[in-house]
């Protein structure tokens, strides 16, 4: 979590990140993608940070894939942590800016455990510059923001945080430098569940008038209007709808790209379970959303249909005709070593989704070789899967992690299929972002 700056460029010859013959007829775009060095897999079972990697730092990788040519990966040094869900980066519409939470602080000297480490509370905005991208912003949200996420518009960033009775921030957004913070309490009677807390993701409905609140304490999601003043700033916030009951602890949730659902990933984690973490199973919770512009009664939210998960799927994306959606599931990849539940491969799952009814079906569950995959996102033509890779467990000695290519295979039916293409990047790979 060090924050020093330091910039390299490199080229990646034998690993593109989609094959030639298909460069040619795919838009240029940016992936970025985050690193964090000091937690290694066990943390979360163990409360123990890594030894100091003398060799790797917090990265942000930014990876730009032109329409022929080999792709690039320029790096940047700034602090960022793997603790929490994969929702501490995102990317501006315009594809010139990317933002970083700071969920924890740089890692104090001599610290050697999780709880040594000093909370983080901010935001900062890189000027993407592919010879030499820069911080050229800052800004306080609140304590540990868990996600993030840049509006439709691109003229608002959305944090949710751990801050008691001002869970929520905005922030405004012009030209990659943050303006007004607006906080607000998501004002709910007290939970009956044993989690302090409240929330841990947050994301913008394609319309951008409203966002999905997941709510890991009470196992619901609440949906909200947000209201703009005439020069855009958030004067308040307003429940949609009514709350939907999930399954227990959602931990995250992403909307179809026509805004008609909202799916969360029910982990099934909590204290009433085996080391916390101790169900080999999880759910997929759809929701039937109201009509965009209803209120009172008639913005009702519905499910209509749950889904058995992954072990541990926590990352989910849809693809961007909102045909599929995929999960990665972290397995028994960060149990310590004989753990009953340690696992060597994690796992990728796919599944379609009918626009008429919500229901999910599941075409098939394939293994990753790699130890905690995080971070998930589709190219633009919906065809290839880029998937984040903590490390590898054949490099403890050197260990890093990687971007894996995986593809959709439409012929039959449908299945996940490995590419090869591998972008080798720092260890502790853990959020992904497109334009």
């Amino acid at each position: 979590m060090r924050t020093r700056p330091s910039f390299a460029a490199l080229a990646i010859g034998l690993m593109p990140i989609i094959a030639s013959a298909e460069a040619s007829a795919t838009e240029a775009h940016t992936v970025l993608v985050l690193s964090d060095t000091d937690m290694v897999p066990t943390v979360y079972e163990t409360g123990e940070l890594g030894p100091p990697d003398a060799e790797h730092n917090d990265m942000l990788s930014i990876i730009t894939s032109p329409q022929s040519g080999t792709p690039q990966v320029t790096q940047m040094e700034i602090s960022n942590s793997t603790y929490g869900p994969p929702g501490a980066l995102d990317i501006s519409p315009n594809g010139d800016f990317a933002f970083v939470a700071e969920t924890f602080r740089p890692r104090p000297e001599g610290a050697t455990r999780l709880d040594e480490l000093p909370q983080g509370d901010t935001i900062r905005s890189v000027k993407l510059d592919r010879e030499q991208p820069t911080i050229i912003d800052s800004v306080r949200v609140g304590a540990q923001p868990q996600a993030i996420e840049v509006s439709p518009s691109g003229d608002l960033i959305v944090a949710i945080t751990v801050d008691a009775d001002r869970e929520l921030a905005f922030v405004s957004l012009d030209g990659g430098h943050f303006g007004t913070v607006t906080s607000f309490g998501l004002n709910l009677e007290p939970s009956t569940g044993f989690i302090p807390l409240k929330s841990t993701w947050v994301r913008w409905h394609p319309s951008g008038r409203y966002i999905a609140v997941n709510l890991v304490d009470r196992n619901q999601v609440a949906f909200y209007e947000v209201i703009r003043t005439q020069n855009g700033a958030v004067s308040e916030i307003r429940p949609w709808g009514n709350r939907v009951q999930t399954n227990k602890f959602p931990f995250v949730g992403c909307f179809s790209p026509d805004g008609r659902y909202y799916v969360t990933s029910d982990l099934q984690w909590g204290i009433d379970t085996e080391g916390f973490y101790g169900v080999r199973e999880g759910i997929l919770t759809t929701v039937r959303l109201a009509d965009v512009g209803t209120s009172g009664d008639a913005a009702r939210h519905t499910v209509p249909h749950i889904a058995v998960s992954g072990w541990g799927a926590e990352t989910i994306a849809f693809s961007p005709d909102g045909r599929f959606l995929v999960t990665s599931n972290l397995r028994g990849t960060g149990k310590p070593d004989g753990s009953p539940d340690w696992t060597k491969e994690a796992s990728l799952s796919l599944y379609e989704i009918s626009s008429e009814t919500g229901r999910l079906t599941h075409h098939g569950e394939w293994p990753v070789s790699g130890v905690l995959p995080q971070g998930l996102a589709f190219d633009h033509d919906g065809r290839h899967v880029l998937v984040g890779v903590h490390r590898y467990r054949s490099e403890n000695a050197s260990p890093a992690g990687a971007v894996e290519v995986w593809r959709i295979a439409t012929e039959g039916r449908p299945a996940l299929v490995a590419t090869q293409r591998r972008i080798r990047l720092p260890p502790g790979v853990h959020s992904i972002a497109t334009q």
